[in-house]
């Protein structure tokens, strides 16, 4: 028989498990609810989302390295840097499983071992450390979730960034950027200009070339996505390529490190010991047109910005300034007269003061002192009279005497200003690839403006329009137009998308006109009264124009003077023009010492410092021990056949390294080499010692400490006169060199 139900029974059953189910649903529903808002489970307050994989997807951009700009050497002159911005969370919110805390949790310690990392001065670590608890404290106080550290968290390194990590504090986070550096500061900089960060975040050119070549240098950014938790935390192996960086192209320019370091130095020195407003320089090779210094002061540091160049003027001083640049021009009248077949070095004028008529043609002419000059008399230098002298001595003394009677008694003054503007073309633009030029003035409305232009007065050009017309004066009478930018490599594959070349650009006089102007510029050198006497040098021989200018100030002339050389070097075969210059109220009694020095190491960037010393050594007659060679290929030869290849040739040979075979070589196979050059050969061994460095020039110490792996100061210029390290010293990695030069 079925057991009967008890109804009243079942149903408070029912209502029991009923009530209990309802109460266990809303407490699922609550925490459902409470975990869907919160992201923290009800029970347990374990942070669910934290642990939740694949909530979301982040896409992040891979930036691109903008490309490098090089010496002709391949030394860095402008590269990007890794660097990395720190952050830090705040909200005590933020936890991850476990309840564990990725949040700053103690504010204080955090400070103090953030700054012993961040700050390199140790001075100024408490301060840094004061720094950075404000701005977390400021933080924690107004409830912001995270936090940039300011100016302490910015451009932090890779080793900063790997510090920091090891240190394991909870509530950091980095960012990555790109910064733009420039390793030797102060370098050519209104020429290499500088970089800022666009709105984007992404480096963009400002000025100089960073800006010119801006969309060369640019690279494309590539992008990146990975899946992330609930917290935005990255989810290991989770990253997909959407697209990879391509790096910008790299310029090579044509300019010497070595050559523009001293460049630099000299006219730092050149500003303050002449109490000079503005100074500036070119160096160039004569052979091909290729610049190997540059530089204008007041100038500034690429790195910070500062120094007074960037207040003043970032423009680039040798293509932007155009000036008047003095007895300078004399050479370019002379060159007309010799190539038009008129000159008589031996004849004979009155020098002093010339009064100026018109002729004729509306064209100036010397008069005598009663025949009533309409103009001012003009004058030779410091008013001063040499009596009768001949038109060589007008050349070698500088005077203005001798372009008056030139133009008066033996060339019309409109075939010399037809050699100016029209051979010489010193008032075109000269429109060097990347290089914007102003072309300067010139005025010819008057006779007397056609008077004063024969010694730089009147009219205003720019230092790269000096030195193109130059070059022929200096070189076989062709015109070499200068340049800078060697080229332009795309580092991804490999391609050359520009190539500079030498270019010639006029013949405005003979091989035989530049010989016979050569002899006269050298003397202006070497003879006891000529202009350039005190830049003579012992160790290399020169030809050169001196020019002194006057600066016209407010339509006024008489406070401040271009005091300025022309010159050449080594003077029976040119392989490097200069031309050094600087304002300043003085015009006499200046030092010549840092434009000598730039010399000596111009010469040493092509290799030619040794035969222009053994030239000057043998009073200009080549010995017979002067000898050229072509530099063998002996890289991955051993030191055996290194030792037959070389017999017979009058050379140093450097070896580095205690090995066997040869797996690196300075100077480059098919270069032409000189007896008494040093060669450097590196070889497979580890055990480097220190040679004796006596008598070498820089650049022999620099290639020598790029094989050796050895950081090197230098002190002074010139030749090695002593080193720090002792000759056989066995080297180190941590090995430091200080060699004085003299």
């Amino acid at each position: 028989m079925k057991k009967r139900i008890n109804p009243k029974k079942s149903i408070k059953t029912s209502n029991r498990i009923g009530i209990v189910m309802g109460i266990a649903v809303a407490l699922v529903v609550t925490n459902v609810l409470f975990t869907m808002v919160t992201g923290v489970h009800f029970r347990s307050g374990e942070n669910i989302l934290s642990r939740k994989a694949g909530s979301g997807e982040t896409k992040q951009t891979v930036i691109a390295n903008r490309g490098y700009i090089y010496d002709r050497n391949g030394d860095i002159i402008a590269q990007d840097i890794e660097s990395y911005d720190l952050y830090a969370y705040i909200s005590e919110e933020r936890v991850n499983a476990g309840d564990t805390p990725v949040y700053v949790v103690d504010v204080d310690s955090t400070s103090q071992q953030l700054a012993a990392i961040i700050e390199t001065d140790e001075s100024k670590v408490a301060d840094t450390a004061a720094g950075i608890k404000k701005i977390l404290d400021d933080a924690k106080a107004a409830g912001s979730y995270q936090t940039e550290l300011g100016k302490y968290g910015k451009n932090l390194s890779v080793n900063q960034k790997k510090q920091i990590e090891e240190l394991n504090l909870p509530g950091l986070g980095f960012t990555k950027s790109t910064n733009r550096v420039y390793p030797s500061g102060t370098f050519a900089s209104q020429l290499i200009g500088y970089t800022r960060y666009d709105d984007d975040g992404n480096l963009e050119g400002a000025s100089g070339f960073e800006a010119t070549f801006n969309e060369e240098l640019t690279g494309s950014n590539g992008e990146i996505v990975y899946q992330t938790d609930a917290n935005d935390n990255r989810l290991p192996n989770t990253e997909k390529v959407i697209s990879s960086p391509v790096n910008g192209n790299d310029v090579y320019l044509t300019l010497d490190k070595d050559t523009q370091l001293a460049l630099e130095k000299a006219l730092q020195n050149t500003m303050e010991t002449n109490d000079a407003t503005k100074a500036w320089a070119v160096v160039m090779d004569a052979k091909t047109g290729e610049i190997l210094a540059q530089a204008g002061y007041p100038t500034y540091d690429l790195n910070t910005k500062e120094g007074e160049g960037m207040e003043t003027n970032q423009a680039n001083l040798p293509s932007s300034h155009t000036f008047e640049v003095g007895s300078v021009m004399k050479a370019f009248v002379y060159a007309a007269v010799m190539n038009e077949g008129l000159y008589d070095g031996l004849a004979e004028f009155q020098s002093g003061v010339s009064y100026i008529g018109i002729d004729e043609n509306n064209n100036p002419i010397r008069i005598g002192a009663d025949d009533g000059s309409p103009y001012a008399p003009i004058y030779d230098a410091e008013q001063r009279n040499r009596g009768v002298i001949t038109y060589d001595e007008g050349l070698i003394y500088s005077t203005n005497s001798a372009i008056i009677s030139l133009i008066s008694n033996v060339i019309p003054v409109d075939t010399v200003i037809s050699y100016l503007t029209d051979k010489f073309k010193l008032f075109d633009e000269v429109d060097m690839y990347g290089v914007d030029d102003n072309a300067g003035t010139l005025n010819t409305e008057y006779p007397i403006d056609k008077a004063t232009l024969g010694f730089g007065q009147g009219a205003s050009i720019n230092t790269y329009q000096l030195m193109q017309a130059a070059s022929a004066i200096f070189g076989d009478g062709t015109m070499l137009k200068p340049y800078v930018v060697e080229k332009i490599v795309d580092p991804n594959t490999g391609e050359t998308v520009y190539q500079g070349q030498t270019e010639e650009v006029g013949e405005p006089i003979s091989a035989e006109t530049a010989k016979e102007l050569q002899g006269l510029l050298e003397r202006v050198v070497t003879d006891p009264n000529g202009t350039a006497q005190h830049y003579k040098m012992t160790d290399v021989t020169m030809m050169a124009k001196t020019g002194t200018g006057e600066v016209s100030t407010d339509g006024k002339y008489g406070k401040y003077y271009t005091n300025s050389i022309l010159a050449a070097a080594p003077a029976d075969d040119p392989q490097i023009i200069i031309y050094y210059a600087f304002e300043s109220e003085q015009y006499k009694n200046y030092d010549t010492s840092y434009f000598q020095d730039v010399v000596r190491e111009a010469l040493n960037s092509l290799n030619q410092y040794n035969a222009a010393n053994e030239q000057a050594n043998s009073n200009n007659e080549t010995t017979t021990d002067y000898a050229e060679y072509e530099m063998p290929a002996l890289v991955n030869h051993s030191t055996e056949y290194v030792k037959q290849k070389l017999e017979g040739y009058n050379i140093k040979v450097n070896y580095i390294g205690d090995g066997n075979s040869i797996i690196s070589q300075s100077p480059d196979e098919n270069t032409t080499i000189i007896s008494g050059q040093n060669v450097f050969l590196l070889t497979d061994g580890t055990n480097i010692t220190m040679p004796n460095m006596s008598g070498w020039s820089r650049k022999d110490v620099a290639i020598f400490a790029k094989f050796a792996g050895i950081e090197v100061t230098y002190n002074g210029s010139g030749k090695v006169e002593t080193q720090s390290i002792g000759e056989s010293t066995v080297l180190g990695k941590d090995s430091k060199l200080e060699v004085e030069l003299k």
